[in-house]
């Protein structure tokens, strides 16, 4: 038989053999590819969206820390005054929307990350972030409380791998602002109050 012929028959078994072998497994193959890609593209923009908002925090609280506007210049400059207060609103309306969109998005966060630990964490965080804000506490003390929340956040999920003692401390940092909220709780009361009982009539 000439080599030609061997080649070009050669050539046929091996598209004949993919077509009926290969193609087939590789498309079976292909709706589990195309839904683990998924799952890894939205466990990525959901980390992204995550990290935005706690930067959100972050540099509001930045801020507004330190950046009161004092009595006397109200009073010497209005005009200034009143375009400062408008811009720490601005900053408070920036920890407003960041908080509620971590609540109301929060199942999506939880996807970007693996571990049971990790997942309550980011779940703790949004919860407490958002009760936070809405708070009666002074906007002083919703800064505190929401720095002292967020800083060790943004170290555990976004800091480098390297720095393993400051991932240990952060989840130490954590659990305290989260038990440093209670101290802002009114004070229960002492007892109950006693109820006038109507007596009765002989």
């Amino acid at each position: 038989m000439p080599s030609w012929i061997s080649s070009i028959l050669l050539a046929a078994a091996t598209t004949l053999f993919v077509g009926l072998f290969v193609n087939p497994r590789l498309e079976a193959r292909k709706p589990r590819i195309e839904a683990k890609n998924n799952r890894k593209r939205v466990a990525y923009e959901a980390r992204a969206e995550f990290s935005k908002r706690v930067l959100t925090i972050l540099s509001a609280c930045g801020r507004l820390q330190g950046s009161e506007v004092p009595e006397s210049l109200a009073e010497t400059r209005p005009a200034l005054a009143e375009r400062l207060e408008a811009e720490r609103q601005r900053w408070l309306d920036q920890l407003d929307e960041a908080t509620r969109y971590l609540v109301d998005n929060l199942e999506l966060f939880t996807l970007g990350y693996a571990t049971d630990r990790l997942r309550s964490i980011v779940g703790k965080f949004a919860v407490h972030a958002r009760a936070v804000v809405i708070s009666e506490r002074p906007v002083e003390k919703q800064v505190e409380r929401l720095t002292a929340l967020t800083a060790p956040v943004h170290t555990l999920f976004f800091a480098s791998r390297w720095h393993v003692a400051d991932i240990g401390q952060s989840f130490k940092e954590f659990e305290q602002a989260l038990a440093a909220l209670d101290e802002d709780l009114p004070d229960e009361p002492s007892g109950a109050p006693e109820l006038n009982t109507p007596q009765p009539t002989a």
